[in-house]
């Protein structure tokens, strides 16, 4: 293959990010994710918008009267990015320490797929250091938090090793958020 021409470059380019984008593994134990798009790198405005993070409301820690869903700017967007919004129930919750600190695998179920062409499958795991935003729930909540079901935002990433990872962010499973998903990927043209 020439290195000069620019066909050629970019179809091996895109050949061999294919094959290292062939599976994301979700976690030990877990269902496979076979995502069929080039997956971004973990970085700029997606980190806030799937910043590995539990609201406060989704454990029953509200401090206000709850918001409409819509109300937070980067709901929609979530939405609009996604690889699935699912609903999922926690199965297990291990800590291990770390040279940096206590860092979590939290196991859940899928319950139900909202919407999302790239499903995590039947069980996934997440993966939380000490930097990530669910921390500080994982800390005080820990093994409470089994039984209890999400709605699950999840967008998986590319590391600059090449591996995947899979990013979150978790609020809460009530009428209003699952009707608030469905109504909006919905008129965003998205499908379950």
């Amino acid at each position: 293959m020439s290195t000069n021409n620019p066909a050629s470059m970019a179809i091996f380019a895109t050949l061999l990010f294919a094959s290292s984008a062939a599976s994301v593994a979700c976690g030990p134990g877990a269902d496979t994710v076979v995502p069929r798009r080039a997956l971004p790198t973990y970085i700029g405005h997606e980190t806030e918008l799937f910043d590995d993070g539990i609201e406060p409301r989704a454990v029953g820690m509200e401090f206000e009267t709850p918001d409409n869903p819509l109300s937070d700017p980067k709901f929609k967007e979530r939405i609009g990015i996604s690889d699935s919004v699912v609903r999922g129930r926690v199965t297990t919750v291990t800590a291990r320490e770390e040279d940096t600190g206590t860092a979590y695998q939290v196991s859940l179920k899928t319950v139900g797929t909202l919407t999302g062409g790239f499903p995590p499958g039947d069980t996934f795991t997440l993966d939380v250091n000490r930097h990530s935003g669910a921390v500080g729930v994982l800390r005080n909540f820990n093994g409470r938090l089994v039984g209890m079901s999400f709605i699950v935002f999840l967008r998986a990433y590319v590391r600059p090793d090449g591996d995947q990872e899979l990013h979150f962010h978790i609020t809460q499973d009530a009428d209003d958020v699952r009707k608030a998903v469905t109504e909006t990927a919905a008129t965003m043209g998205f499908q379950k």
